[in-house]
């Protein structure tokens, strides 16, 4: 019987599982084998992070890093795909991990239960090839962004919000590629920032993209294609529109990659009051006589005049009986204010307390700013006017568990 020759170390049922890709003349065997070799970390197992995990996990790759802090929650399900009713509770890496070796057994899983900081960061990513920034979260990507320069790792960072989305490699060597502070230098102010959480996205979306960030994971570790450098995806999911973007070269002046970097041996430490993507953050704004609790209003026997400001499509999912709809926008950008006031005047002045309610707390204490400037010739109206504290939100935990939560 003629013997057989196989230039590759694959076996008999690796070459069967991955015959699809082998057959690209692309990829091959050579390409498979150096993705068996290698290793990537993604961080946030989430709507960007669950597409990925799942695509690296069914390619072959031969280690898997999973980074999360969070528990699965039932708002995850709609985008988050990795996990399942069966593991709303669990930590999102050991959901993860038990669905990636569901697909792949042999896939190698290392879980980190736990909050990147400046302090840990750099001991897990320095293990790994290619890490994937798939928290969708501004801030976090600064100190993944300064570890991947330090640990001299490629980054491949998403962020998706509403329909939108956005792909790109960070710190590429090989294509001497910018880093993320060499085209945004400082972090944003907190209250610029929108995320998932505060104004939505469909799940799709992130679907797209972060089975994109896997694929450009794939093509860093096996060194085929033009890896997405010095270039930024664009995707709008509205109008099906995607297009790519030319960036500017890695800076000289950079923080952390130029020339004279003064971030040198850990990540800057990000600000301590920023929020993870799904954790919302609260906002303090107000002192606390401005402010009135669910629990107070409850039981209050003064005649109330409630105003929502949350924007027109969220009052379809619940409202209060007889509430008073002033959205955001018409509060703070529309110039009518004359004919607002004339809307306001008779229910303000005829009932003992002003209560501006939104989904979580946030904008109605700008709104209660707002209305004390507008209004400031009514008597007693920075006594009148109180914020409802954590909005709806706290009215579900604290007074009615039947308002919707969401």
């Amino acid at each position: 019987m003629t013997k057989h020759i196989r230039n590759h170390s694959l076996s008999n049922d690796e070459v069967q599982r991955y015959s699809r890709q082998l057959i690209l003349s692309e990829f091959g065997v050579h390409a498979q084998e150096r993705l068996k070799d290698s290793s990537a970390l993604i961080i946030g197992c989430g709507g960007l992070g669950s597409p990925a995990a799942l695509y690296l996990a069914s390619s072959g790759l031969g280690r898997l890093g999973l980074v999360d802090h969070d528990n699965v929650d039932i708002s995850n399900l709609h985008r988050q795909i990795i996990h399942r009713e069966t593991t709303i509770g669990k930590t999102k890496v050991e959901s993860a991990q038990i669905t990636c070796l569901q697909i792949n057994s042999s896939l190698k899983i290392d879980t980190y239960n736990q909050l990147l900081t400046y302090e840990n960061i750099m001991p897990i990513v320095k293990q790994y090839d290619v890490i994937l920034d798939c928290t969708d979260n501004v801030i976090t990507r600064y100190l993944i962004n300064d570890a991947c320069v330090l640990c001299q790792k490629p980054l491949v960072s998403a962020s998706v919000i509403r329909l939108e989305g956005q792909l790109s490699v960070w710190n590429y060597i090989e294509k001497n590629g910018p880093c993320y502070r060499c085209l945004y230098p400082q972090a944003p102010p907190e209250e610029t920032v929108s995320t998932c959480s505060d104004v939505g996205v469909l799940g799709p979306v992130c679907g797209t993209l972060g089975s994109l960030q896997a694929l450009e994971a794939i093509k860093i570790v096996t060194k085929i294609g033009d890896v997405l450098s010095n270039r930024m995806l664009l995707v709008d999911g509205l109008s099906m529109n995607f297009r790519t973007i030319k960036l500017r070269n890695r800076q000289t002046t950079c923080a952390v990659c130029g020339t004279n970097p003064t971030i040198i041996n850990q990540p800057s430490p990000p600000p301590m009051n920023q929020c993870s993507n799904d954790q919302p953050c609260r906002k303090n704004l107000l002192n606390r006589n401005e402010r009135i609790t669910a629990n107070d209003l409850s039981k209050s026997n003064l005649s109330s005049f409630i105003i929502d400001v949350r924007p027109e499509h969220e009052l379809n999912i619940a409202q209060f009986d007889n509430s008073f709809h002033l959205p955001m926008d018409r509060l703070l950008y529309k110039n009518d204010d004359e004919q607002l006031r004339n809307e306001l005047r008779t229910n303000i002045e005829n009932n003992q307390q002003i209560i501006i309610v939104c989904r979580r707390g946030n904008d109605s204490q700008l709104a209660v700013r707002r209305l004390k400037e507008l209004l400031s010739d009514i008597d007693n109206i920075d006594e009148k006017i109180k914020d409802l504290e954590g909005g709806f939100q706290a009215w579900h935990t604290d007074v009615d568990s039947t308002f919707p939560l969401y």
